[in-house]
């Protein structure tokens, strides 16, 4: 191979690794992000205007839970999974689909012990830390609130903790997104 044909394959080869570093560098997509958008595309068909847009449904993995979520379209979803005190009126709730006072009951009322809250900015599904120029997604597990920044050391946990975090409150949001839709599906 000749001079140039070296300095053509040395720049290929190091037009390559510059973009394997800058795409190892960016956000790995979401596992959130289609059930997001999915219950984001079923809340508009339901809803039809822009304004806040609320679903919640009973948890069958314990009827005295009660998953709630109020999407804010192209701005955030913010969602709520806690065990409630008195589960028969906020059944209630969800059968006569008064979702937002179901919401709003869940967030102010519901047992501190085992709640979990998700902020998904941009609804867009949680992302373990943020494209450039966007804000982090957070999520408050057993009132711990973690956000996801990519920044664990600021937050003084290990990178482990804030892994597994993240991956608990993927596996947990993602399960909670499948209920909320499938309410969302009821005629």
């Amino acid at each position: 191979m000749d001079q140039w044909g070296t300095r053509v394959a040395a720049a290929f080869l190091a037009a390559g690794l510059a973009q394997a570093g800058i795409a190892a560098a960016q956000p790995a997509t979401s596992n959130t992000a289609a059930p997001v958008k999915e219950l984001a595309s079923l809340l508009a068909k339901k809803g039809g205007g822009t304004g806040a847009q609320f679903v919640a449904a009973e948890d069958p993995k314990d009827h005295n839970r009660f998953v709630a979520a109020m999407l804010l379209p192209d701005l955030q979803l913010l969602l709520v999974s806690a065990a409630y005190k008195a589960p028969v009126l906020l059944r209630e709730r969800v059968l006569t689909k008064k979702y937002q006072d179901a919401y709003q009951d869940l967030q102010a009322a519901s047992q501190a012990e085992g709640k979990l809250v998700i902020e998904d900015l941009l609804a867009n599904g949680l992302a373990v830390k943020p494209a450039k120029n966007q804000a982090p997604d957070a999520a408050t597990i057993a009132g711990r609130t973690i956000t996801f920044d990519g920044q664990w050391r600021k937050a003084k946990v290990s990178e482990a903790e804030y892994t597994s975090a993240f991956t608990t409150a993927e596996q947990e949001y993602t399960r909670l997104l499948g209920l909320l839709i499938a309410q969302a599906k009821v005629p």
